[in-house]
């Protein structure tokens, strides 16, 4: 499974996305330091943000990682999810609570050294603003010793916003920060704090301004990631 993915997004994936899109990858030589596994964290301004990421990486994390995804968004039509598995190894987490087992599987895929790609967002930005953090990538990170690489995607919210079905032609950057490691006595709370602080320091100017929070219910205070 892991070549066909890998020769569908080299064939097919990766430059469809270059049809529109012309992606620059900045400071990726911030992951030489990695020796294993790692939690990696962006924001989240388009549905497209997997596939940017997937691309971002390099070939050792992308052909071993998997994108954490909400359950009730893709993975509610069945074409959706499975070219969403089949691309770029999405996984599915609820949003709505019961999450555990889910999260007990990403440890155990974090221990056999594959690596897991999260928005911590929890939702797709509306106003293009980065918003608060949820904990998720934390508990992984902190539970099974690995770091978090915090990365800031910028320009898919001009090329592809959530109101958007057809994106338009556009410049994005993924630009990565220093691999995090929670300090002593750091809790989760204490860690994601710190994570989301270095994507907005990635973000510069953009990084300053807070997205509101969600009215919604799947996206209230249970969304663990």
């Amino acid at each position: 499974m892991r070549r066909m993915r890998a020769a569908l997004q080299a064939s097919l994936l990766f430059p469809a996305l270059s049809s529109f899109c012309r992606l620059d990858v900045r400071d990726r030589e911030q992951l030489r330091v990695l020796e294993g596994p790692a939690v990696f964290v962006a924001n989240h301004v388009s549905a497209l943000d997997a596939v940017v990421m997937a691309e971002a990486l390099p070939r050792r994390y992308r052909n071993r990682s998997v994108v954490v995804a909400a359950a009730d968004s893709i993975f509610k039509r069945k074409w959706e999810a499975r070219l969403a598995q089949v691309t770029v190894d999405a996984f599915p987490i609820p949003r709505g609570g019961g999450a555990r087992a889910h999260l007990d599987y990403l440890k155990e895929l974090l221990r056999n050294k594959w690596s897991v790609i999260i928005f911590p967002e929890g939702r797709l930005t509306v106003t293009g603003a980065i918003g608060t953090f949820r904990k998720g990538a934390a508990i992984l990170a902190v539970d099974t010793g690995v770091p978090i690489v915090p990365a800031h995607v910028d320009g898919m919210y001009e090329v592809m916003p959530r109101f958007r079905r057809v994106p338009r032609p556009g410049h994005v950057t993924v630009t990565f920060g220093a691999p995090l490691m929670p300090e002593p006595d750091e809790d989760y709370d204490a860690f994601i704090a710190r994570v989301e602080a270095a994507v907005r320091r990635l973000a510069g100017p953009k990084g300053v301004e807070v997205e509101p929070p969600s009215g919604a219910r799947s996206e209230g205070p249970n969304y663990w990631y």
